[in-house]
């Protein structure tokens, strides 16, 4: 098979054909051009000979108009999200596309790109910072910005590796990004909520208790199957995650913006085998169902992640519990392991996380009844 990025693959019919980009068209979509061969090493050759044809003719429109001098941020933008598309997930690769496309575009798409410089790009993401448009005087989160940044920060250096003319030589600004509020569910408030879902037993609720005794995140439990549930074993696996993403090849006269996609999940960590409670499993062992039904739907159909947090704030409301995020059933599984003495190296493995620091620095932080019984044990000498 060939390495990843280099757009080679074996077609059913026995040959191998790889695929190299040639241009792209008006609606900024890469055009591709291939060739095929009989074997991985023949049409190598031939992809290599077509990328050197194609570096020829990008060497001598340098020479009549100067190196980058010409070309617009725009042409820029587009090459670089052409490359990137062979190297990153399609999630990635539409979050790429709707930044570019909404907030780089609109402002420098048509300049120069040798005459853009730091001072504009530091102008740009401060009139993000502060006010987008009239419907939002407050401007984008500082999040949001630093991702524009990043962006741009890649952008900058391909166009560096290309050798483009350019002008972006100082710093780059980047908003202060606080780190998220993280939400807990209340001892008593979760007492309620797990009382609400063993009187209901429904697969709705069979997946809320997942995520507040699993850990799960909003997208792996839309994505879970009877199938990767392994009761005999104790175990759920957590191999995909269902998300909505931007449609970024919309053909004239497709409406749809977005489609659905379940994919592997978005780091190499995340995917995981989670060991379940013994009560879990006995209230499994009473829901479940053949392999290919989605736990939380009950059918064969799946449930979007929007549709299914309209659904969990409708349970909360009937628990009579305030309005916490998906996510807070994640961190207050995480939060009451740490209370417990949890060994943080197998949190952090059934959290998913890339390493023990992030489960660290989000999660060990006692809680005020810690707090509360720590400052209690002082006694007047």
């Amino acid at each position: 098979m060939g390495r990843r990025g280099e757009n080679i693959r074996k077609r059913k019919d026995g040959r191998w054909e790889a695929r190299v980009i040639t241009g792209y068209d008006t609606l900024n979509r890469a055009k591709y051009r291939s060739v095929y061969g009989k074997s991985y090493t023949e049409v190598k050759t031939k992809r290599n000979l077509l990328l050197e044809d194609r570096l020829h003719k990008d060497e001598v429109q340098v020479q009549r108009c100067g190196r980058g001098s010409k070309i617009t941020f725009e042409q820029v933008c587009n090459e670089w999200l052409g490359v990137k598309r062979m190297e990153i997930k399609e999630s990635s690769y539409a979050r790429y596309v709707h930044i570019v496309r909404k907030h780089l575009l609109p402002a420098l798409g048509d300049c120069c790109y040798a005459s853009v410089t730091a001072d504009a790009l530091n102008e740009l993401l401060q009139t993000k910072l502060q006010s987008e448009g009239d419907k939002s005087k407050n401007g984008l989160a500082p999040k949001t910005v630093a991702d524009i940044r990043s962006v741009l920060i890649q952008i900058s250096d391909y166009a560096k590796a290309r050798k483009y003319s350019s002008r972006i030589d100082g710093k780059i600004f980047y908003p202060k990004v606080y780190p998220p509020i993280i939400q807990v569910l209340e001892r008593e408030e979760q007492k309620r909520l797990e009382r609400y879902i063993f009187e209901e037993q429904s697969p709705f609720s069979t997946g809320i208790l997942l995520a507040l005794y699993g850990g799960l995140r909003i997208g792996e439990i839309c994505s879970l199957t009877w199938g990767d549930i392994y009761l005999e074993n104790n175990l759920v696996q957590i191999d995909k995650t269902l998300l909505r993403i931007q449609e970024t090849d919309r053909l004239p006269g497709y409406t749809n913006k977005t489609k659905v996609l379940i994919n592997k999940p978005k780091t190499a960590n995340s995917i995981r085998i989670v060991p379940l409670p013994e009560f879990i499993i006995n209230y499994l062992q009473t829901m479940k169902q053949s392999p290919e039904i989605y736990v939380i739907t009950g059918t064969i159909f799946f449930m979007e992640p929007r549709t299914c947090l309209d659904k969990y704030k409708k349970v909360l409301k009937n628990a009579g519990i305030n309005d916490y995020t998906f996510h807070a059933l994640r961190h207050t599984f995480a939060t009451r392991c740490v209370e417990m003495g949890f060994d943080i190296k197998s949190l952090s493995e059934i959290l998913g996380h890339a390493n023990i620091n992030v489960t660290l620095q989000r999660y060990v932080h006692p809680s005020m009844e810690m707090k509360r019984r720590q400052m209690n044990r002082l006694k007047p000498l």
